[in-house]
């Protein structure tokens, strides 16, 4: 069996990139409306906005509020011609990000058809898995402290995969 170039990975570099942490109306048409894990390519910075567009959607282009997005480590691969871009990301904060993005759209769903109850029921357990996100992603807890928040989390998407959305 011999191998080529092409069936060997490389690991160029460590990078970022900028993940959206919140959603976001743009307003008119100079903005980019953004949700929750949509990862963005930025064009320019100034002051506390960004330009660029959506990486699945280059179409898609404007100015967003820095605010609103984390700049997130990647490990960039070298697959023959192309470059593969890796998250470094704890899996459990893109489970979270995912989950959060699946609820959203429920959430969305229950406020369209005015189920005003259900609305809140979700929107508590939406802002409990934010609080616990920003948690894992500020790298400060101690271990006991990130093994607790790491039960809660798995605990909390489990009762509201099961009872909630």
């Amino acid at each position: 069996m011999t191998l080529s170039l092409t069936d060997v990975k490389f690991i160029v570099h460590l990078s970022v990139s900028p993940l959206v942490t919140w959603n976001f109306i743009g307003l008119g048409l100079k903005q980019l409306s953004l949700e929750v894990g949509d990862t963005v390519h930025i064009q320019e910075t100034c002051d506390g906005w960004y330009k660029g567009y959506l990486v699945r959607n280059k179409d898609r282009q404007g100015a967003f509020p820095a605010s609103i997005v984390q700049l997130r480590k990647v490990i960039i691969e070298k697959q023959g011609d192309q470059e593969v871009v890796l998250s470094a990301e704890m899996p459990l904060v893109k489970e979270v990000t995912t989950t959060l993005r699946e609820w959203g759209s429920i959430w969305k769903q229950l406020y369209v058809a005015n189920k005003e109850r259900r609305v809140v029921q979700v929107q508590r357990l939406m802002w409990d898995l934010m609080e616990w996100r920003s948690q894992l992603l500020s790298g400060t807890l101690p271990s006991d402290e990130f093994k607790e928040l790491k039960q809660k989390v798995t605990s909390k998407i489990d009762y509201g995969n099961k009872y909630g959305p």
